[in-house]
Order: structure tokens, then C-alpha cells, then sequence
């Protein structure tokens, strides 16, 4: 079930996003950083990976716009550990990635 939520379009993107964004980010700005994707598309895959637990949404609610902000639970913080290894392994095996550009794993901030 898992893979079937982190499989999806932009799933893991958003996850990274948010964890460069050093685990806590508001809704527009992560809007901003994930080009191409739509507003509904990014409500829909945060909502799925909050009902996972890999995110918790923040709504303040006491400024005017509400303020909406997204952070990384325990589980989607090891989420991203098991992305980088991912990235490793592609790495080790000559996988193509070429936002990686062979930077070596250690030093990734993905």
C-alpha cells in the first residue's frame, strides 16, 4: 500500500521538496518549487501522504490568509534516508540520473 502512495506522480518529489525545505513548508511556496504540478494534483498527493503519516499539515489560522504549512513526521523523515539509498544504489549500478550528476551520496542534500 505504501508503494502505492510513494508511486504516484510527484509523490516523492513533494517529499524531498519538504525536506529542503528543511522538513516545514508552506503550501504556496511548495506549489512554487514543484514546476508543472497543479494546485488540485498537489492538495490531492499531500492529503494522501498525510492520511499515510509521512506529513503533518499545520493550518494557522490566526493570521488572515490562513497560513497552511506541511512538515515531515519520524516516518518521512526515514522515507527520505530510503530515497537517498535509492539514489546510491542508482549511483552504484550506472543507473542514468541526471540530476545527480555522480555527486557522491554522502554530500547530498538532495
Amino acid at each position: 500500500m505504501t508503494l502505492e502512495y510513494l508511486g504516484r506522480k510527484w509523490a516523492m518529489l513533494i517529499l524531498l521538496e519538504i525536506y529542503k525545505g528543511g522538513g516545514r513548508i508552506r503550501f504556496g511556496e511548495l506549489r512554487n518549487r514543484l514546476d508543472g504540478i497543479t494546485s488540485k494534483v498537489l492538495t490531492t498527493r499531500l492529503k494522501e501522504l498525510e492520511e499515510q503519516g509521512l506529513l503533518l499539515r499545520h493550518v494557522d489560522a490566526v493570521s488572515v490568509p490562513f497560513k497552511v504549512e506541511y512538515a515531515l513526521t519520524a516516518p518521512g523523515v526515514e522515507v527520505i534516508e530510503i530515497i537517498k539509498d535509492l539514489k546510491s544504489w542508482a549511483l552504484r549500478w550506472m543507473i542514468d540520473n541526471l540530476d545527480c550528476q555522480g555527486q557522491d551520496c554522502s554530500e547530498c542534500t538532495l
